[in-house]
């Protein structure tokens, strides 16, 4: 069973340590208020999500900094931006805000395709790469949204092949991540032990998860709050029983939603998520608390859906 305990506080988080076997021994949960406004308002959408993550974006930057590149030169320093939802992470904006200079970046496009026949799996399908700013020595920061895995673990198994070919070494790979299952968790640390380090002997290899790490759903998609292997300090499991209740800490379809349809196309992700509180208001398993919280989701959509039906000018 997953051990986890306070490393620190500040003004802006709480780190907690994850001890398990099965995950990186560099695992970590960030407790913020940052990363909780867009977790625990995922109608949250436009200007307003894209100013949040940018608060959230200087708190991974300034732990990464403080726990991974003491002592690293700044042309070491790179993001892998995972296209397309990496892009909304803002992680540059972090590092630019935080220290004053700006990542070099790496570019992959990857889709992930359902698995016919074989519900929740997924592939991970790359149609873009670009490697021209990999430097050597390279400290590698990833910011992804975490289910599966697979888009990650494609992500980097191209990273690799990408410093063989051109001859360059990884000192550390970091992966940032709003939301991630405690799942995509086990299949990174699967990862490093059977590629990262046989190839980069050394390379420090690190996951910090905001809030939790999730229950994953069978359909390889949603991340639930409050489930049996979700893994989390007290702290978190006290937050989501506060904001969400009993039954909606359990049952919320997801902490994010489809994280690439809310970012690049608000409006679609808004009528999804109507759709999907209408009939969650509708059942008689609800409670109370649940339902206000829904209720007031809900009024605030709809008035977001009539802001975007106004002109300039």
């Amino acid at each position: 069973m997953a051990q986890v305990s306070e490393v620190e506080k500040s003004k802006n988080c709480a780190l907690y340590c994850v001890a398990d076997e099965s995950l990186l021994p560099d695992t970590y949960i960030i407790c913020s208020d940052a990363a909780r406004s867009v977790l625990y308002s995922p109608h949250l959408v436009g200007k307003r999500l894209q100013d949040a993550m940018e608060k959230n974006s200087a708190i991974f930057a300034d732990i990464t900094a403080a726990r991974v590149l003491s002592g690293a030169k700044r042309e070491s320093i790179c993001e892998l931006v995972l296209l397309s939802g990496g892009l909304y992470y803002s992680l540059n904006h972090g590092f630019k805000k935080s220290f004053g200079f700006a990542l070099q970046q790496c570019f992959i496009g990857i889709q992930r395709q359902r698995v016919e026949g074989r519900q929740g799996q997924f592939r991970a399908v790359a149609g873009y790469e670009n490697f021209e700013s990999l430097p050597n020595d390279a400290h590698v920061i990833i910011g992804d949204t975490m289910a599966t895995g697979s888009t990650l673990v494609k992500g980097i198994q191209l990273l690799l092949d990408a410093a063989e070919d051109r001859g360059r070494s990884i000192k550390s790979i970091t992966v940032l991540t709003l939301a991630g299952s405690a799942d995509g968790a086990r299949k990174l640390c699967k990862l490093a032990r059977t590629h990262i380090l046989p190839q980069h002997p050394g390379c420090k290899v690190s996951l910090y998860a905001c809030e939790m790490l999730f229950h994953l759903m069978p359909d390889g998609t949603d991340l639930r709050f409050l489930m049996p292997d979700s893994i989390m300090p007290d702290e978190s499991r006290q937050e989501a029983l506060q904001r969400y209740g009993k039954y909606l800490s359990k049952n919320m379809r997801c902490a994010v939603f489809d994280w690439g349809t809310r970012c690049k196309n608000p409006k679609a992700h808004l009528l999804e998520f109507l759709e999907y509180s209408s009939r969650e208001l509708s059942s008689l398993s609800i409670d109370e608390k649940g339902r206000s919280v829904l209720l007031r989701m809900k009024r605030e959509t709809e008035a977001e859906l009539a802001e975007m039906e106004k002109t300039l000018g």
